[in-house]
């Protein structure tokens, strides 16, 4: 049974969008006697392949009915796993009105405003109380999972120093003129002549003086940091290395001599402040730390829990039973 939870609201937020109610007369499947028709499965494919599309994946190629089965069937599943979830939630027994607004209410913080909220019910088509049930089962299921040792945040840690530090980071203003025979689609054209010129030119007014962020903010065609002068944050694995390399040259508050080429075009950059790397010592990270690891702990609890309910539902599944005809 593949459900995940990272933590209580993340885990409904996952299992509501799979619940999805309906009237259709065609029954695809039943979970321990309740129904799950075809209109219902099919309104919950259409709006997963409606976010794949989204992503790029297509469905309209010589692959697409066979992407359209695997979506089905696998959609299909998801849907018996969270009958069941349900199913089980209601065999705690009742909850008054007012703890079903305790059970809500992390979640409804979650959202900006009511409306929000119940825009967000209405569109996976669960009540407060169905919220309130599946929070009262994940809580339930879990609440006698221990919280990670001190032993084990400690081995984790020390195996995965590097999780918790932060590289030397170079904050930057850079101005840049691409080069573009038309061939790569970048946002302006220029022959790399074109381009280096641009850079030149940008160099002199510098050197008479000239405001390097007014300057980014007017001649740059870089359009992610034109609004702040240029300004980026480079670190050595995320920028180009003929970036890093130049910038790092830099002493603090000097620009570069001549246009640095990249992949891109030609750059001017210049050195605002050099931020040290970073290692948080385990005291800083311990209580997130075990909030991680407790929370990994009650997915696989919660996980374990939920296959044992599959393994006894009765469950007919039209589409596993016709594929393997």
């Amino acid at each position: 049974m593949k459900i995940r939870i990272g933590s209580i609201i993340v885990g409904l937020l996952v299992l509501a969008a799979l619940v999805f109610t309906g009237c259709g007369a065609n029954v695809v499947a039943t979970v321990n006697g309740e129904k799950i028709t075809q209109d219902e499965l099919t309104l919950q494919v259409n709006t997963l392949k409606e976010s794949y599309e989204k992503q790029g994946i297509d469905f309209s190629g010589d692959n697409g009915p066979t992407l359209m089965a695997s979506l089905e069937k696998d959609t299909l599943d998801q849907m018996i796993d969270t009958r069941i979830m349900l199913q089980e939630a209601k065999k705690l027994g009742k909850l008054e009105p007012q703890d079903i607004q305790e059970k809500i209410q992390p979640l409804k913080v979650q959202f900006p405003t009511e409306e929000d909220f119940k825009s967000f019910l209405d569109q996976v088509k669960l009540t407060e109380e169905e919220v309130a049930y599946i929070l009262y089962l994940q809580e339930e299921t879990t609440k006698d999972v221990a919280p990670a040792s001190e032993d084990d945040l400690k081995k984790y840690y020390d195996e995965n120093k590097e999780t918790f530090s932060q590289p030397e980071q170079l904050e930057v203003r850079h101005i840049l003129f691409f080069v573009d025979d038309g061939t790569k689609g970048l946002p302006a054209q220029h022959t790399d002549a074109e381009a280096k010129k641009m850079a030149d030119d940008v160099i002199a007014l510098l050197d008479e003086g000239k405001d390097f962020a007014g300057l980014a903010m007017e001649k740059t065609e870089d359009s992610s940091t034109k609004a702040e002068g240029g300004l980026y944050t480079a670190t050595e694995s995320s920028t180009v290395t003929e970036f890093y390399t130049a910038a790092s040259a830099l002493a603090v508050g000097e620009y570069t001599a001549e246009p640095v080429k990249t992949d891109y075009g030609y750059h001017v950059i210049k050195l605002e402040k050099i931020i040290p790397a970073t290692q948080e010592s385990f005291e800083q990270v311990k209580a997130s730390l075990s909030e991680q690891l407790t929370d990994q702990a009650k997915q696989e609890r919660f996980n374990q829990i939920m296959q044992e309910a599959r393994d006894k539902a009765v469950i007919v599944n039209k589409l596993a039973e016709k594929e393997a005809k």
